[in-house]
């Protein structure tokens, strides 16, 4: 078998685990797609990156470190409980597994590296605050020869291992697309951002841009930020319907965090069920009940925090010095509002198959934690 053969058979092999794990349920039904993820397969590139690790190899028990961004929203803190449950999986391989939380302060975050650093960690998974701002902190470790797996949030340069993560710039093209094509090419558009300057951000705006930019009658009014937050996501969308009012044709929504605080401004500023713009999102099950309810258009494109246990496999791969690829992308699962397919969003799912109807909104329903799972009391016997 060629080299190329076997990185091949490698990624398929790697990527049927990934889908297992991104939506064990799911995909016992024919609506959910559960093969290999399509931003490999539709990659039109013939061959794709994959780093050597072999010079990482070393016998376990592994300590591994963990510097986490922050837990400022549901989405991140599944994510951390995703990585947990992992790490608890792999006792007879993790002797221990550090955790920081740098509540969203960079140069916390910083000083958090440099900390892991010195304890002696054989690995570092990153989720970065800002890609900027911890580039050079990542490099340092990169230097000090520990290698490091970056988790939803990369930093700007490419000296890490590998990234697991979802497609953002799919995400970003495919929100988009669909709104384009719902409003036939022509009409105006709010671009509801995360926090400006992470890397989900700006890698699905920027991608955004350059299909809203392809259509001459499409127009973003303005791109305002929401920090992932409903209500932050509330108010910022209150001041644009003060501003344009029914010029607002669509919000491209970066996530399904902040929609929950758009969908709602729309209601008290008097817009009546089947007349609130379309709108994007991801992940989180309260705008799917509100997409229902309201009859608002929707997109649904997950983000699955299941990335975070993902995360602790991968660093694994790399300490065993198994070749693992460059982007280490997981499944989304795309679906629509009833009605609302376009030419180039066709999908079989709809929100109905997604939504928990008597479901907490804040419910995270790409989380991969199991029926029983509950944040608010989660607790795994992980080495620590």
């Amino acid at each position: 078998m060629s080299n190329i053969s076997r990185r091949f058979a490698m990624l398929l092999v790697g990527a049927a685990g990934l889908a297992a794990l991104a939506a064990p349920v799911l995909a016992q039904d024919a609506k959910f797609y559960s093969g290999a993820p399509r931003t490999y397969l539709y990659n039109p590139d013939t061959d794709v990156c994959f780093k050597d690790t072999s010079q990482y190899k070393k016998e376990g028990p592994y300590t591994i470190g963990f510097s986490n961004a922050g837990l400022g929203d549901s989405w991140r803190v599944v994510m951390l409980h995703s990585m947990e449950a992992s790490a608890a999986k792999h006792k007879d391989q993790i002797k221990k597994l550090i955790i920081t939380d740098a509540g969203h302060d960079d140069a916390k975050q910083v000083a958090d590296i440099q900390d892991l650093i010195s304890r002696g960690v054989d690995l570092l998974i990153v989720s970065a605050n800002t890609q900027q701002a911890l580039d050079p902190a990542v490099s340092q470790a990169m230097a000090a020869g520990i290698p490091v797996v970056m988790v939803d949030r990369r930093v700007a340069s490419d000296n890490f291992v590998t990234f697991v993560t979802a497609s953002d710039a799919m995400m970003g093209r495919l929100f988009a697309q669909w709104i384009v094509e719902k409003l036939g090419g022509k009409g105006n558009v709010i671009m509801l951002a995360g926090q400006a300057g992470s890397s989900p951000s700006e890698n699905r705006e920027k991608p955004a841009r350059e299909v809203f930019a392809q259509y001459p009658g499409i127009k973003v009014l303005e791109t305002v930020y929401s920090d992932w937050s409903p209500v932050k996501g509330k108010q910022v969308m209150q001041a644009m319907i003060a501003k344009y009012g029914k010029q607002i044709n669509a919000v491209w929504s970066a996530h399904g965090l902040q929609t929950p605080g758009s969908i709602e401004a729309f209601i008290e500023a008097g817009y009546k069920d089947g007349e609130i713009p379309p709108h994007t999102t991801a992940d989180v099950n309260g705008p799917l009940q509100m997409a229902i309810e309201h009859k608002v258009p929707m997109l649904e494109v997950g983000y699955p925090p299941a990335m975070g246990g993902i995360s602790v496999d991968v660093a694994l791969q790399v300490l065993a010095g198994a070749p693992v690829p460059c982007i280490y992308t997981i499944n989304s699962q795309i679906a629509v509002s009833e009605g609302d397919n376009t030419p180039s969003i066709e999908t079989p799912l709809r929100l109905t198959d997604l939504v928990v109807p008597k479901g907490a909104p804040d419910m995270l329903i790409t989380g991969g934690m199991g029926p029983d799972y509950d944040p608010k009391t989660f607790k795994v016997d992980y080495p620590q």
